[in-house]
């Protein structure tokens, strides 16, 4: 058996800061986690605001609604989707089904590890800044299951963008 891993190197040799789960009810996935793993108190986000949202290279204007709760040092986000628009969430999960979604890294070489994922035949589905940071699902569903959230370590030129 080959190894799993051979060739791999993690975007910046970081460990997973977050898993992000999409949930159908924002309200009863909180109870959920809270009462069953003990998770929480839970941050509900106002208005998600994304400055140049694109989902795989087009504009959108996905809304959606956020928690996320400390478990250790791993972050848990809750994503609800409130509108029907194409999106990398919905790619994964109808409207009214949710699961595990993406685990996401932080990287201080964002570009270079968006390139990276890119070549390795992952292309970008969902990508904008937040709060003054960009960020970038790389679309691995194919091989993982799931996508890989790329997170900048810090705020760069508003400019560059991961299409």
């Amino acid at each position: 058996m080959a190894d799993a891993g051979q060739g791999f190197i993690p975007p910046d040799a970081q460990a997973i800061v977050q898993m992000g789960y999409v949930v159908p009810d924002l309200n009863r996935a909180i109870v959920h986690w809270s009462t069953t793993l003990g998770i929480g108190p839970f941050t509900v986000s106002g208005e998600i605001i994304i400055d140049d949202a694109r989902y795989r290279g087009e504009p959108t204007d996905v809304d959606l609604v956020i928690a996320v709760a400390q478990a250790g040092t791993l972050q848990v986000e809750l994503i609800q989707q409130n509108n029907d628009v194409p999106s990398c969430y919905r790619d994964l999960f109808p409207a009214d089904r949710g699961g595990l979604h993406h685990v996401a890294v932080r990287t201080t070489d964002f570009l270079g590890q968006v390139a990276r994922y890119q070549a390795m035949g992952c292309p970008t589905a969902f990508c904008g800044r937040h709060q003054g940071r960009h960020f970038a699902y790389m679309d691995t569903s194919a091989s993982l299951g799931i996508m890989v959230e790329l997170l900048e370590a810090a705020p760069t030129d508003s400019s560059v963008t991961p299409a």
